[in-house]
């Protein structure tokens, strides 16, 4: 029988967003998971008439641990979580999934909690079979499909990377800034409040959000990023062992950047406080409750992702590649939907026997033939170099030339 697809969050905004692209997509045996009843009904209805499409629903608080767990029924389910944030409500699912060896894949974009998934669950997964696919959306998707490719163009020059070093940025309106101004300020807040990390010297370090600033050129422009902890530092080193330093910057900040990276310096010291990352959190959801509303469709429609890969063997520029798609929002829906179809169809499975990784350290395990992939693992990893860039491919996420 086919796996089924469960979206735990599905009556969040990009819980929506998500099923509304398992709809068009057609994606069959989707039940949609969430703590209230009515709107979840609400939204089953409004999908069926618009894509006469049929789902099934299931009502689950992320609060309520039992309850998340009774949501997957077999190790074959998919259990999609878009319920943030994560670093607080995040554990019930993936311990869900994990117990269960289920696939799981989320939409995170919070440094600690990727990394709590690739070193804590990630050898876990490996004992129950489990198949962990977190931050699969806008964070970090797209700098995992500049770094993979900007690493194929650089062995194919001759080259062997050292470092790699991956910017995100968002080109949009000024309507569509402010429509996500608070929002953005609020993730920011709480990434500051939380020890980061990154990869350098050839394993991962503990490092505070921001502790650097590095300059892309777009266009013309020298736009700056933001250093932040993201997938790429557990995944890029996983297909290239050789990568001595991997480095993800974020260039939402704009002209603000600096600033932003000046406040890091200020708050670290109070990270080893208990309490900041509480205040942190209790201050960025007011911050979102009073200042940021819901992106419209003409809001989305005016933003776009860029991301940028520069591959370096030493301090010699090797490899460049620039990533373009759709905004954050429908991106990220739709690398979601297109990962659980994806993982639903057995794509995980390993034919070959591929090596492959999902351990703190990069530990190599053989995967038998037919077997899914196990452990915590980049999009690379988990469906293999070139069906991940045909799929993203598939949402809009293509190289630019």
């Amino acid at each position: 029988m086919t796996p089924r697809v469960i979206l735990f969050g599905a009556t969040g905004y990009t819980g929506t967003l998500t099923a509304e692209a398992l709809a068009r997509n057609g994606t069959g045996r989707v039940v949609l998971a969430g703590r209230n009843g009515q709107r979840l009904r609400t939204l089953a209805a409004t999908l069926e008439e618009a894509h006469d499409w049929t789902c099934d629903i299931a009502e689950a608080d992320a609060s309520d641990t039992s309850a998340v767990a009774d949501l997957i029924g077999s190790p074959d389910d998919v259990l999609v979580s878009t319920v943030g944030p994560f670093t607080r409500f995040g554990k019930p699912a993936i311990e869900a999934a994990t117990s269960a060896g289920a696939v799981y894949i989320d939409s995170t974009g919070e440094p600690p909690f990727i990394r709590r998934v690739f070193q804590h669950y990630g050898p876990r997964a490996q004992r129950t079979g489990a198949t962990l696919l977190t931050a699969f959306g806008y964070d970090y998707i797209p700098g995992n499909l500049a770094g993979v490719l900007a690493l194929a163009q650089a062995a194919d020059s001759g080259f062997v990377p050292t470092r790699v070093d991956v910017g995100y940025f968002v080109p949009m309106s000024a309507s569509a800034q402010r429509s996500i101004s608070g929002g953005t300020l609020a993730s920011t807040l709480a990434i500051l409040s939380e020890p980061g990390f990154a990869w350098h010297g050839g394993a991962i370090h503990t490092e505070r959000p921001g502790a650097s600033v590095r300059s892309f050129e777009v266009d013309g422009r020298q736009l700056d990023g933001l250093s932040l902890g993201g997938t790429e530092h557990f995944a890029l080193p996983a297909i290239e062992p050789r990568l001595r330093d991997v480095n993800v910057y974020l260039g939402w900040a704009g002209s603000r950047t600096r600033t932003v990276s000046q406040v890091g310096a200020v708050l670290e010291p109070l990270t080893k406080v208990p309490v900041l990352p509480k205040l942190a959190s209790s201050v960025a959801s007011r911050i979102v409750t009073t200042t940021a509303s819901d992106p419209s469709p003409a809001d989305r429609a005016a933003g776009s992702t860029l991301a940028i890969a520069e591959a370096f063997a030493g301090d010699r520029l090797v490899a460049r590649v620039r990533i373009g798609g759709p905004s954050p929002y429908d991106l990220t829906a739709e690398l979601l939907a297109w990962a659980a179809a994806g993982a639903q169809a057995g794509a995980l499975s390993d034919p070959q026997g591929v090596v492959n990784s999902g351990t703190a350290d990069n530990t190599r395990a053989r995967a038998k033939p037919g077997i899914r992939r196990g452990g915590a693992l980049g999009p690379a990893q988990a469906f293999g170099q070139e069906a991940f860039v045909a799929g993203c491919a598939s949402v809009g996420l293509v190289e630019l030339g």
